[in-house]
């Protein structure tokens, strides 16, 4: 099949290397019916990262939905994170649920995909060099983020890996850390989200894999939970990376339906 359309998508209305028109163009270029943006909720204590002013992020890309309609159904969503949820959801057509966040007792925020030494900084002062602790930490955010805000998507599940590659903080595979994954995961899974599989982390090179990874997954799969393909894209290059093989992990996961936004709403799709 062919993917048609995507949720998770960032501009230089936030921390994009493309215009939200030339977004909307590349999407048209790809042949996608409907196109989804998710700027960065407002958070004071980044604004590099994230979108400056929601009302005007509403109004530029409800303005570009008018100038597109009849070619491309443009949606308005937002990414929010725990620690900068958004001022007026009504004005929405989505959220997604991401943590990108840590914070400590002083009021500090330490980013969990920055950079290695800002990471690093976070496991010494919150959590003691426990980088074990930090990532429980991060799912058990993950969880009450979604419980408290019921996010439409789950962005990234395990963002936490960004910087973990060859287990330099801590080892994917044990138990203790697939428990608490797990424990995050169903406890998403029960408000009935769409969790998006996420080729951002392959197109950027932080990653060797999508989020999430295949043993959560599978877990998905088994519980019966509906996912989407999202490429995270942060420029118009990345709009459509790694879909087709996105599609064939689903498949080779025991997928048989892929959930596809379409006209204001997610409509399942045999794969």
């Amino acid at each position: 099949m062919l993917l048609t359309s995507s949720t998770h998508n960032h501009t230089t209305l936030c921390d994009g290397k493309s215009t939200p028109a030339e977004m909307a163009a590349a999407a048209l270029a790809a042949g996608f019916t409907d196109f989804g943006f998710s700027g960065h909720s407002c958070a004071p204590f980044d604004m590099e990262y994230a979108v400056r002013s929601e009302e005007e992020y509403v109004r530029i890309l409800r303005a570009l939905q008018a100038e597109y309609a009849g070619r491309l159904r443009i949606a308005v969503g937002m990414e929010q994170d725990y620690y900068a949820p958004v001022q007026d959801r009504a004005t929405l057509d989505y959220i997604i649920g991401s943590v990108h966040y840590l914070r400590d007792g002083a009021g500090r925020y330490y980013a969990v995909d920055g950079a290695p030494e800002d990471v690093d900084a976070c496991v010494a002062r919150m959590f003691g060099g426990d980088a074990l602790a930090m990532a429980r930490a991060y799912y058990a955010l993950v969880a009450e983020n979604v419980r408290r805000f019921h996010p439409e998507i789950i962005g990234h599940f395990d963002l936490i890996k960004k910087n973990n590659r060859g287990g330099r903080l801590f080892d994917e595979e044990d138990p203790a850390y697939r428990a608490a994954a797990l424990e995050a995961l169903a406890a998403c899974a029960e408000t009935g989200a769409v969790f998006e599989l996420n080729t951002g982390g392959l197109f950027r090179g932080s990653t060797d894999e999508p989020y999430p990874a295949r043993f959560l997954l599978d877990a998905l799969r088994a519980m019966g939970v509906r996912v989407t393909v999202n490429a995270d894209a942060h420029c118009a290059e990345a709009l459509c990376f790694w879909f087709d093989e996105a599609l064939a992990l689903l498949r080779e996961a025991g997928f048989a339906r892929v959930a596809v936004w379409e006209n204001g709403a997610f409509t399942d799709k045999p794969l």
